[in-house]
């Protein structure tokens, strides 16, 4: 029986989620301190927890910062109750700092650790002196932050086993000349922020040869090879000056078409498996499956590429497909 795609879940879904169990250790944290009255908004930013996770479930977007402020607010509010700038339950500040980022994109970074300042400003409210030094009280909370940015900046940045193996495949298809998959994710990453920055649209667009195997196994290693260069040369010419194809598997090549709509990125795919279904390539005619997405519509990386991808597989192949990120090995 095949298994379903699994797709990685949205940032705001697993900050809900971590949200929940942060404020029960806090509320736990506060009681074990003989802390009670701090127990009472760290139980209130449980049940917020709790009710943001039925949020994100169901539209991630919704409120999202809004969860994010009052996460900072009641934390405040919870180092009031358990006295201020000298509170114990300080150690918990870079707690909710590392969830916050963890597993959110970049350009959201500002708008989750940004409300922090709400800590200084309610125990500036509570204690104008902030325990007798306001330099060293600040200087004490922003460092705790800092912290907590730090810890999710090497979560982040912690490799895959998977990932490890990439950083060695070779760049470049030695076959059809192209970059190979493992230079795909950087690209991407480097035109939708452009096209993010120029308020322009950017698609992508997954090409498959038809019965690949078949053709290998007629035409041998090296007649197929040559099939797929075929098709190579003519999907650079349809990337243009600004776009760039990839070869992502041995039957597939993924086009990066920065500037072109939806629409746009259809009729260039439809006119691509035109071109080479209409000449012979190899004394074969070579037939091809296409799928397309556009960013901004789609804003992750990972589901730009499943969408296209997807798309262009055939209905059985794209039940049994585990994963959501096209393979990005180099092609064999």
């Amino acid at each position: 029986m095949s298994r379903p795609s699994r797709r990685r879940r949205d940032p705001a879904l697993l900050r809900a989620r971590y949200r929940t169990l942060f404020f029960l250790f806090l509320t736990a944290l506060a009681l074990a301190l003989g802390h009670l009255a701090a127990a009472a908004p760290a139980l209130a930013g449980a049940l917020v927890g709790a009710y943001s996770i039925r949020v994100a479930g169901k539209r991630p977007a919704e409120l999202a910062h809004t969860f994010v402020v009052l996460d900072w607010a009641l934390l405040g509010i919870a180092l009031v109750l358990s006295g201020g700038a000298g509170s114990w339950l300080l150690v918990t500040v870079p707690f909710l700092a590392m969830g916050q980022l963890a597993g959110a994109p970049r350009d959201e970074w500002p708008f989750l650790v940004g409300p922090s300042l709400l800590l200084v400003v309610i125990l500036a409210i509570a204690d104008p002196s902030l325990a007798g030094s306001r330099f060293l009280s600040v200087t004490k909370v922003a460092v705790l932050v800092a912290g907590g940015c730090v810890a999710a900046t090497r979560l982040r940045r912690r490799p895959a086993p998977a990932h490890r193996r990439q950083q060695h495949a070779p760049k470049v298809d030695v076959s059809t000349g192209l970059s190979t998959g493992t230079c795909l994710p950087g690209f991407l990453e480097t035109t939708t922020a452009a096209a993010l920055g120029e308020h322009q649209p950017l698609s992508v667009v997954f090409v498959r040869l038809e019965h690949y195997e078949d053709s290998r196994n007629f035409l041998g290693a090296e007649g197929s090879e040559e099939l797929v260069r075929g098709v190579a040369r003519r999907a650079e010419r349809r990337a243009g000056a600004d776009g760039r194809a990839f070869r992502v598997r041995p039957d597939s090549l993924v086009l990066v078409l920065p500037g072109l709509s939806l629409g746009e990125a259809r009729q260039a795919a439809a006119e691509l498996a035109h071109e080479v279904s209409s000449s012979l390539i190899a004394g074969r005619r070579q037939t091809l499956a296409t799928g397309a997405s556009s960013f901004p519509t789609v804003r992750r990386i990972e589901d730009l590429l499943a969408a296209a991808r997807d798309e262009a597989l055939p209905a059985p192949a794209t039940a049994q497909v585990t994963g959501t990120v096209v393979p990005l090995a180099a092609a064999q």
